[in-house]
């Protein structure tokens, strides 16, 4: 690599003792940057008083992979117009190594630019975290800034400059997390009352929904729920809620004790939502199943906390059935809505086993297939014709497997009673499910 190649080159470089001048004009340029600390409008703030101090080139730029530009400011030009060229340049590979460099150091970077031009990019710290990077640019032989700054330490300005203005944005920044991270409570708390009913008028509701920007007709609201709870962290329901984010920027969800719950509006689709979350979540290098019930579309806010009922419902049949880490909507639960009442599942189980009597304790790959045989003919509706077209078999075998069905249960195809008792018990046992 040639040495104007080398981002390293020029690093932080001791600083000679400026003249008395030069000392006076940064002290003056210092108090003025620290006079930004409480800026209303942020980094922007900073950069533009680099700008029109020094002539120089200025940004504040995200430290994540998309190096999203914060703020940005030039001399001449509006702060969108010098956004979108700083953009530019930051793609450029050589500022991509300098930002590596100053991330991996920790410390302010300093490199030759085109022509007499110099760069340099100082790592922005938030509560012990590079969160941002300060970058600029400029000419020291063109500086725009007064006399006082320049003389035998004029190539040093910008590099000292840009420091201290790191540890102002430094400050912005975290002033903005803090109010980011109340306004989330805010908004959390005010989705929470609305999903549990806890709004005390109708008109509270409404104005707590026009806060949060929330669309009703046609929402949904989703609960994810980890299927291994002892292996659970809040670090997992933040990263299914970082990931929701990033597929619905502007989805609604708060997370509540083991779960994450959201509120998707009709415009989403639920099933592929829930398959590309689900990629997402991984453990160990695998991925981390998740059950996601969803509630019914609601038409008004007073559906909203019955919908949340739903989904969360939803999810505790999905685990009776053994459903676990796929989609299920509480639509599709069919009777089992009302065997959700039943306080304990076992005594629902212990119902299925009496009314099949031997069929249920048989464990035989034989009594095997008259269940699946005896749950075919129900989803065909009775018709032993269509019941031996979907198995592949005569229909006098299907007749024959129902009458050994009969003899093993003691139940009486030919009785409503019993059909429907042996319909409900096979829904709990989930062999209505197979396929």
């Amino acid at each position: 690599m040639a040495a104007a190649d080398d981002p390293t080159r020029g690093a932080r470089e001791a600083v000679v003792d400026p003249p008395a001048g030069t000392l006076r004009g940064l002290v003056l340029l210092h108090r003025r940057i620290s006079g930004l600390a409480a800026a209303d409008d942020g980094p922007v703030a900073v950069t533009r008083l680099l700008a029109d101090r020094l002539g120089a080139v200025a940004a504040v730029v995200s430290a994540d992979p998309t190096r999203t530009v914060l703020a940005a400011s030039a001399p001449g030009t509006d702060e969108s117009r010098a956004a979108a060229v700083l953009r530019a340049e930051i793609a450029e590979p050589r500022w991509e190594r300098v930002l590596e460099a100053a991330g991996r150091g920790g410390r302010a970077m300093r490199v030759p630019g085109r022509g007499t031009w110099v760069r340099v990019a100082v790592p922005v710290e938030v509560a012990g975290e590079i969160a941002a990077f300060l970058v600029a640019e400029e000419d020291p032989a063109d500086r725009a800034g007064p006399a006082a700054l320049d003389g035998s330490a004029a190539d040093d300005v910008l590099l000292l400059a840009a420091e201290h203005a790191a540890t102002i944005v430094g400050v912005l920044l975290g002033r903005e997390r803090v109010l980011a991270a109340a306004a989330g409570q805010v908004r959390d708390d005010l989705l929470s009352g609305l999903l549990l009913g806890r709004a005390r008028s109708a008109s509270e509701a409404a104005q707590w929904a026009e806060h949060l920007g929330l669309d009703v007709p046609g929402a949904r609201v989703l609960v994810v729920v980890p299927d291994d709870a002892r292996g659970a962290s809040a670090g997992l329901l933040a990263t299914a809620r970082d990931r929701l984010g990033r597929l619905l920027p502007d989805v609604l969800a708060v997370l509540r004790d083991n779960e994450l719950v959201a509120v998707v509006g009709a415009d989403a689709d639920p099933g592929d939502l829930a398959a590309r979350l689900a990629s997402g979540l991984v453990r160990g290098g695998g991925p981390w199943p998740v059950t996601i019930g969803l509630g019914r579309a609601v038409h008004d806010l007073a559906g909203l906390a019955a919908s949340y009922d739903q989904a969360r419902r939803t999810v505790e049949a999905a685990r009776r059935l053994g459903r676990e880490g796929r989609l299920v909507r509480f639509e599709d639960l069919g009777v089992h809505r009302l065997l959700l009442q039943v306080p304990d599942p076992e005594d629902a189980r212990a119902f299925a086993r009496e009314v099949l009597g031997r069929l249920a304790d048989d464990r035989s790959e034989r009594a095997g297939e008259l269940v699946r045989t005896l749950a075919r003919y129900f989803r065909e509706d009775g018709s032993p014709q269509r019941t031996a077209k979907a198995l592949s078999v005569h229909p006098n075998t299907i007749g024959y497997r129902l009458r050994r069905a009969e003899e093993l249960s003691g139940l009486t195809l030919d009785h409503y009673s019993d059909r429907l008792a042996a319909q409900v018990a096979l829904e709990i046992l989930g062999h209505m499910d197979d396929r």
